[in-house]
């Protein structure tokens, strides 16, 4: 007799090395880590910091290109520049998330369990050097000098600060992963001076919350922050289209 077995396995797929760079270099851009205008490191470079073939980096920044996340530039100040991914939002196109739109539901179900329990945790953990440097992100945020792209990647700056602060690497990494799924939607949001002040004034809320060194208020404060998120997403994005 054959018994069924309840574990599960996914089939093995062999993966390229050239995706394996790309991905991660995508990820830094996508998280504004690397930024619009910012300048990488050469092919030579990057295949030593890969510790992968010339070849290989090249082929990983053709398929970057080819998304419009990155361009080569020839002439004395030459090279290859990441481009402003709100720039190149619309290469996305609202039906492309309509489509996707179950699946990032159940990103923002996750991120609802994620991200406040991150902030519960940072509210007893936080330092005061964390803490000056999520006032020191807010304080960019509200400039009327702030870019699009810039305060996109003030926004995941903070969220991933306090991840951090959280002093639990599991959901650092977790939040890293969710940002990465929800930023490209995030970037064809609407960007104007009520935009940014919403996103100061919630914003000063959770910080506000950490500094007192309030749990619950730091949870409940994000959770409400998340859930406003979603559903402008949709109401934008989705139920427009």
């Amino acid at each position: 007799m054959i018994i069924q077995s309840p574990l599960r396995f996914e089939k093995v797929s062999a993966k390229k090395v050239s995706d394996f760079i790309r991905e991660q270099l995508e990820e830094a851009i996508i998280l504004k880590e690397l930024l619009s205008e910012e300048q990488l490191p050469t092919e030579r470079e990057l295949a030593e910091i890969f510790n992968a073939s010339r070849i290989t980096v090249r082929e990983a920044l053709s398929q970057l290109e080819s998304k419009g996340l990155i361009e080569k530039r020839v002439g004395a100040k030459g090279g290859t520049f990441v481009l402003p991914v709100t720039a190149n939002s619309h290469k996305r196109t609202r039906a492309e998330i309509a489509k996707d739109w179950e699946h990032m539901l159940k990103v923002f179900e996750y991120r609802m369990i994620v991200e406040p329990e991150g902030a519960f945790l940072a509210a007893a953990r936080i330092t005061t050097d964390e803490l000056d440097l999520l006032q020191h992100y807010l304080d960019q945020s509200i400039e009327a000098d702030c870019t699009r792209e810039w305060f996109r990647a003030l926004d995941v700056k903070f969220h991933l600060a306090i991840a951090k602060a959280s002093g639990n690497p599991f959901c650092e990494a977790a939040v890293r992963q969710i940002r990465t799924k929800i930023n490209p939607s995030l970037d064809l949001m609407p960007y104007d001076d009520q935009i940014r002040t919403v996103n100061y004034d919630v914003h000063t809320e959770i910080l506000s919350a950490l500094r007192a060194r309030d749990a619950e208020k730091s949870r409940e404060v994000m959770r409400h922050h998340i859930g406003h998120s979603a559903d402008a997403i949709y109401a934008r994005l989705v139920a427009k289209g």
